[in-house]
């Protein structure tokens, strides 16, 4: 009979073979075990993790990595994929450090928005996801979105310029932090460009960035850890 789950050793971290045959409440009772026999073993450890055998959705991605952080001292800096490894391991630190901090003031909203869809809290918000054109993130707090933003959104809700809005990339001109507004610099000009248009040249990979206010405009720079 095959087994619940394999844990194996990756360069980056720690990739998981898991029974495609069980319910997932098994699974995650037998990660749970899995790793209490061998959590020793990655103490203090900072890894990436990764997938295999079973067709798991965002939400149980990240409900087996909770299990895993509950139940060890592993953090999971990043999830592991062919499609999602440059954008999961991008902002690593940075979402250990939202872990450690932002999340607890924060609601986490699993999977993409939908065109014409609006979500909004008295807290921070956390999108696993793409916020689309059409789509509103409205919070009092922080917005973080770990996947592309092209829609509206506004931190800060209740006057508050020390908000921001972060983003592995940010392509719309709709923000609002507190009570000001976002003005892109394409709309200063004559020529109407769009906001992030560029010469088409080789993909220098994806750049995180972050909207906050400084001396009383919202301007947008790369992101980093130390800014947040």
């Amino acid at each position: 009979m095959a087994q619940a789950v394999v844990i194996k050793s990756k360069s980056y971290g720690i990739h998981l073979v898991l029974n495609p045959e069980m319910e997932f409440q098994e699974l995650l009772e037998a990660v749970i075990l899995k790793f209490q026999d061998a959590g020793a073993f990655f103490k203090n450890a900072k890894v990436g993790i990764s997938f295999e055998g079973y067709d798991l959705s965002v939400e149980q991605e990240y409900q087996l990595i909770d299990a895993i952080q509950e139940h060890t001292t592993i953090s999971v800096i990043c999830i592991m994929g062919e499609e999602k490894i440059q954008e999961a391991c991008v902002l690593a630190e940075a979402e250990a450090h939202i872990r450690n901090r932002v999340m607890e003031n924060a609601i986490c909203h699993y999977g993409s928005l939908s065109p014409g869809e609006t979500l909004k809290s008295d807290t921070g918000i956390v999108v696993i996801g793409n916020v689309p054109k059409g789509a509103k993130v409205i919070a009092a707090g922080n917005i973080i979105v770990f996947g592309a933003l092209k829609g509206f959104a506004q931190a800060g809700l209740y006057d508050d310029s020390a908000a921001y809005i972060a983003a592995l990339s940010i392509d719309t001109g709709h923000l609002q932090i507190g009570s000001i507004l976002y003005i892109p610099k394409a709309k200063e000009g004559k020529e109407k460009t769009g906001l992030f248009r560029k010469k088409k040249t080789a993909d220098p990979g994806i750049t995180p960035q972050i909207a906050r206010v400084l001396n009383g405009h919202v301007i947008m720079e790369p992101c980093t850890k130390d800014l947040l």
